[in-house]
């Protein structure tokens, strides 16, 4: 995990993701702001219209709302399976990495931090994938939304 957050591709992807991101960011708060101002203005019905003339409107505006919400959950899934896709990447070029390294020192098993009983800092081999896999070409790109 550290590799891949620390990779600078990655760390790229996050800044054109957030570029893209921001027009509609922007457009997602003015509706949202509406949506707001729509539930004030029902609030205010209350008093004036019937009962079923009120559950009318509050079932319009919820819709309105459960639209919104469809949007935003659109969104965020679309960027994230762009970050995935990349991560995935990075990790196939780690486990090639670690494969030639395994190979190259005659090593049987390779484990990550989570998953080891006794280890020294002389074996960590963590520096030398991320320099690795940093100084390699990753072609990074996205989808916009």
């Amino acid at each position: 995990q550290k590799i891949i957050e620390n990779n600078k591709n990655f760390s790229l992807l996050y800044e054109q993701i957030n570029i893209d991101q921001t027009p509609h960011k922007e457009n997602f708060k003015k509706q949202e702001i509406n949506l707001q101002n729509e539930l004030i203005r029902i609030e205010n019905l209350n008093l004036i219209l019937e009962p079923a003339e009120l559950e009318k409107e509050i079932v319009k505006n919820n819709k309105k709302l459960n639209n919104f919400n469809n949007k935003i959950e659109k969104f965020n899934q679309h960027y994230e399976l762009q970050i995935n896709s990349l991560k995935n990447s990075i990790i196939d070029i780690i486990l090639e990495i670690l494969k030639k390294y395994s190979e190259d020192n005659q090593i049987d098993l390779v484990l990550d931090s989570k998953n080891y009983v006794l280890s020294s800092n002389s074996i960590n081999i963590t520096d030398l994938i991320e320099d690795q896999l940093n100084s390699q070409k990753i072609e990074i790109s996205f989808e916009k939304y």
